[in-house]
């Protein structure tokens, strides 16, 4: 019996922005969904409408059906278990859901925060500060690189031979990351993952939906 599925939308600002990464998983397992794009300028995101989804006013957001969820890493898994049919998360007695779930806080806990604490750092004025704070982000950027060049290095995906939602989040993060010279330079030291995050965006889905559209 085919299941059914409730009205999805998901707000955002552009197509890059987080909520790509739910897009891209959408997409990736054919199911439909609406999208709903909030004008910054004009405030829509402060809006009484859209502040009763989310009371912080920032996407994306999802609504599908009476369900509303904010925060993209959890936004992406609900949907992968939600419909865990799909194959993009393995199942919860799987062998493999330790390290699936490991993956997708990966993405939100340590990859992300990367791009923030080096916004963060171009703010201090040049010297001694700046560059001992931006010496130890590298420094922890490369170990985390390397844990991924470990595990890449022997397989193509982050759990084998298929793509989960792991990967999604953790390429999503990582292409926002190498757009940084300071951290593309790391990544170009590790060839598995570089060469992981170049095959995610030749990815169908993930050019479908925009995911990597930043620099176009």
């Amino acid at each position: 019996m085919t299941k059914s599925i409730p009205p999805i939308r998901l707000y955002g600002i552009v197509s890059f922005d987080r909520g790509a990464k739910a897009k891209w998983l959408l997409t990736e397992m054919g199911i439909s969904y609406e999208s709903k794009w909030l004008d910054r300028e004009k405030k829509e995101n402060e809006s009484p409408a859209f502040l009763r989804l989310n009371p912080m006013g920032r996407i994306p957001v999802l609504e599908i059906g009476d369900e509303v969820i904010f925060e993209s890493g959890a936004i992406c898994a609900y949907l992968a278990d939600r419909f865990l049919e799909k194959g993009l998360a393995p199942a919860l007695d799987s062998p493999l859901r330790a390290k699936y779930q490991q993956w997708l806080y990966f993405a939100a806990s340590t990859v992300d925060v990367f791009q923030t604490r080096m916004m963060i750092i171009e703010d201090i004025p040049a010297g001694e500060v700046r560059t001992t704070k931006e010496s130890a982000l590298l420094e922890e950027f490369a170990d985390a690189m390397e844990t991924l060049e470990v595990t890449l290095s022997k397989s193509p995906y982050l759990l084998g031979s298929r793509i989960s939602t792991a990967d999604i989040c953790v390429g999503y993060q990582l292409y926002w990351c190498q757009l940084w010279p300071e951290f593309e330079t790391i990544l170009l030291k590790k060839p598995s993952v570089k060469s992981y995050l170049d095959h995610l965006r030749t990815l169908p889905a993930a050019i479908e939906s925009k995911a990597f559209s930043y620099e176009e």
